[in-house]
């Protein structure tokens, strides 16, 4: 449940530092209308390896209306067999209203429908469906790029949710939010990008019980002064809800990878 931040909307607000480069990936995405949705990674580390894949795709040039697809799977590699635990199908469709006028605010997503399952049945099964508002936030400083984003999420009655997971928004909340520090570098050889950021959401119908929600920290570095552009990715996650299947368990989890 927790909120990944896309990182295409921070780029844009850093062209002034890598102008070329970014208008190359603008033009890329508008040519083809096929972008990264969310945080696009793999990783192992404890208690599983995890893997994650997101795109978005405008379905028209009149409009900015996405349809928006993740798929986060969790896969115990060390285990006989190497089965994967739990796999969560998230499709989403979404309207984007930029804000390119407003200096702090750089848009808004209106999710008009959102659902996620881990297509598993009987007892294991999980899923909601619902809507959501998220707003993009970004601020310059220096060398870096402070971005604040910030997720509400309305889900749908029972009718729209498995039986088995009817309380996940007390281990899930109604909103999530994500701080982020990006640093472009210009003069290095070696390092292109840090990527810093923290997210965090309570538990609770009223997202009143913080010992109910969870945390994830993550950092990137992407090297190769824009010539390489996977990043080195480290993340760390506490509380609730990272995955469907165990979303009312808490755990803790490091993990290290690769992100995209």
């Amino acid at each position: 449940m927790y909120c990944q931040q896309d990182e295409d909307i921070a780029a844009e607000g850093t062209c002034d530092a890598k102008l070329h480069k970014c208008e190359l990936e603008k033009n890329n995405t508008n040519s083809y209308r096929l972008s990264r949705h969310k945080d696009i990674y793999a990783m192992i580390g404890s208690p599983d390896t995890k893997i994650q894949v997101s795109l978005k795709y405008q379905i028209t040039s009149y409009l900015n209306l996405y349809f928006g697809y993740t798929q986060t799977m969790f896969w115990e590699i060390t285990k006989n067999s190497a089965p994967f635990k739990d796999i969560a199908f998230n499709p989403d469709l979404f309207y984007r209203i930029d804000c390119p006028k407003v200096k702090f605010i750089k848009a808004f997503d209106i999710g008009l429908f959102e659902h996620k399952s881990n297509g598993k049945d009987g007892p294991d099964s999980r899923s909601w469906s619902g809507s959501y508002l998220k707003l993009y936030t970004m601020t310059k400083f220096s060398d870096w790029s402070f971005n604040w984003d910030t997720k509400f999420y309305w889900f749908y009655d029972h009718l729209q949710m498995d039986k088995t997971n009817r309380d996940i928004a007390e281990f899930a909340g109604f909103w999530d939010s994500r701080v982020s520090f990006i640093n472009y570098y210009d003069d290095l050889k070696t390092i292109d990008r840090i990527s810093l950021y923290f997210d965090i959401f309570p538990g609770g119908k009223y997202a009143q019980r913080w010992n109910k929600g969870g945390q994830e920290l993550g950092l990137k570095f992407r090297m190769g002064n824009g010539q390489f552009y996977p990043s080195l990715f480290f993340q760390f996650y506490h509380g609730y809800n990272e995955s469907l299947l165990d979303y009312n368990v808490e755990h803790t989890s490091y993990r290290l990878g690769i992100a995209f």
